[in-house]
């Protein structure tokens, strides 16, 4: 039976389009979801790749202080080795940004940090450098940690001890071993970049506009062929999107609208785009997925990642730095690491000044606090904090108008006994 110009012609412009959703949900289209996905392949899907950049930028500005414990508080310290390696110089090729933004993405690809510690001839640390390709394993005489690290040169590696290197685990089922969130969520991975594979097929080969075009009378296989010649060339792909049809001999073009199985499949893509952020827990603004963002809620996912993403893993690393790095008699001292969060936490200059004036008001801020937390010079008289006059302790409220009354009275006196003077 042969096809109609108006078939062959609606075969002809959306034949693409069927044809790789057929394969795709055929599987044709899919990578193998059982092949393994390394961090190289991961790092393609852009919703990975740009969950494991929010998180190391995010985690790369915040700077980290050295402290120690005073009878008042605690004080800055500046002049141990330690706080100018991870203050100021990591190593000689790295800048602290770079370093640490480094150190997150190995956290968030391998599920470890490890860092070969560089020390002089005195013992004193001067310097930390990361690896990507390392395997951690355990000395078969000893028992102890050992970590294999191949240093990017072919059959080049080399083994160093735990006391050796600055080792921060993620997630772990021993403690010891972290675990790599890229295996462990290889299915969801894979998925997504069969979504962006698929997308990437269907532009560059789908004809857009795609339509049937309506014509009057049958053509002849010569007509039909220049035709379809015609479109395949001039019409089809993404560079020749919108560029328009001129019909012969009376053909009318229709329009036809994308169907039911494309809104799936873009909505499946958005399924997979969550489910990365799901398993990296950063909020989907960030990562430019906005369609259940409002101007209302942004600022407070914002705030939730800083306290629900982000605060446990400046501790993990608080608490492994002030343990491998600082020696028992620096920790003695009351010396310790900490990362100064109180930037990211800051909201709006109007959210800010509000609770700036709630803390002047009740006397636990005083202008000079104000303006420090501001990064702004002190003033000279900014040390005064104020008190309420009605804020009085519990239960003296007879006392303090016991005492107004006798000062109301003693006053009256006075001028009374002036005036009988």
């Amino acid at each position: 039976m042969k096809l109609s110009l108006g078939s062959r012609l609606r075969v002809l412009a959306t034949g693409s389009i069927q044809e790789y959703i057929r394969d795709f949900l055929s599987g044709a289209d899919v990578p193998n979801l059982d092949q393994p996905v390394d961090q190289e392949r991961a790092m393609k899907y852009s919703a990975v790749s740009s969950c494991i950049r929010v998180r190391g930028e995010t985690f790369a500005s915040v700077p980290v202080m050295l402290y120690k414990k005073i009878k008042d508080g605690r004080e800055p310290i500046t002049d141990e080795t330690i706080y100018d390696v991870l203050h100021y110089q990591p190593n000689d090729e790295m800048a602290p940004f770079g370093f640490k933004e480094t150190m997150m993405a190995n956290f968030d690809m391998s599920g470890n940090t490890v860092c070969e510690r560089q020390v002089n001839k005195s013992g004193e640390l001067v310097g930390l450098y990361p690896y990507n390709d390392v395997k951690i394993d355990r000395d078969p005489t000893t028992k102890k940690l050992i970590y294999i690290i191949n240093d990017g040169n072919p059959g080049a590696q080399k083994t160093l001890r735990r006391d050796q290197v600055l080792h921060v685990p993620n997630l772990s089922f021993d403690g010891v071993f972290g675990l790599s969130p890229i295996s462990y969520a290889a299915q969801s991975i894979a998925l997504g970049l069969s979504y962006e594979s698929f997308g990437v097929h269907f532009y560059k080969n789908a004809m857009n506009p795609s339509g049937a075009i309506e014509m009057q009378n049958e053509l002849s296989d010569k007509a039909f062929d220049r035709l379809k010649k015609d479109l395949k060339k001039n019409h089809q792909g993404l560079a020749n999107t919108g560029t328009p049809l001129i019909l012969e001999g009376g053909g009318k073009w229709n329009q036809i609208a994308i169907n039911p199985i494309d809104a799936q499949l873009i909505e499946s893509k958005y399924f997979s785009i969550e489910d990365i952020c799901r398993i990296y827990r950063v909020p989907q603004h960030l990562v430019n997925k906005l369609d259940r963002s409002t101007f209302n809620n942004i600022e407070h996912l914002s705030l939730e990642f800083v306290m629900y993403t982000m605060l446990p893993i400046f501790k993990r690393f608080e608490d492994n730095i002030n343990m491998q790095l600082l020696t028992p008699e620096q920790r003695k001292k009351g010396l310790y690491i900490e990362f100064k969060i109180d930037g990211l936490l800051r909201g709006d200059a109007k959210s800010r000044a509000e609770a700036y004036a709630i803390g002047r008001q009740w006397g636990w801020l005083s202008v000079n606090d104000i303006r420090k937390l501001e990064n702004l010079p002190p003033l000279a008289n900014g040390d005064i904090y104020l008190q309420p006059l009605n804020y009085i302790e519990a239960g003296k409220e007879q006392d303090q108008a016991t005492a107004y009354n006798k000062l109301v009275e003693d006053i009256y006196n006075l001028i009374d006994g002036r005036r009988t003077a």
